[in-house]
């Protein structure tokens, strides 16, 4: 599986990143939106795509409109330290399969990444 992270925030690049490796999946990272669209015309799709919410410059829901009509395929988890009504709603009519509240635990970002893969798996049966 490969997995592209986009956060601004170097410390949960690099947790998620080494939890995911520890689990035998490759991550990528990338530390804003425009890095990532980059990483994806370069090494994607991905068979995920976690991206923050709130970041500098272009947001997580700016970014994953176009990769949802470009991958879809692609599962979108994006992580937010605001999981409230309307940013779940503003997820989801933005792409996104699943969202995860920061901060979080190992267990529950790796669950997390399953569920997204499952639900895109069910979404596009």
């Amino acid at each position: 599986m490969r997995i592209l992270i986009v956060d601004d925030d170097r410390i949960v690049l690099e947790s998620c990143r080494r939890i995911l490796e520890a689990e035998g999946i490759t991550a990528h990272t990338a530390e804003n939106a425009e890095t990532a669209r980059a990483v994806l015309e370069t090494e994607g799709p991905f068979d995920v795509i976690m991206t923050d919410i709130k970041m500098p410059g272009s947001d997580g829901f700016e970014l994953i409109r176009p990769i949802r009509k470009t991958y879809p395929e692609m599962a979108i988890l994006m992580m937010t330290g605001y999981l409230i009504p309307e940013t779940i709603r503003k997820g989801t009519e933005s792409g996104a399969d699943l969202l995860i509240a920061k901060p979080f635990t190992p267990e529950e970002l790796l669950a997390s990444v399953h569920d997204a893969v499952a639900a895109v798996r069910f979404r596009t049966e």
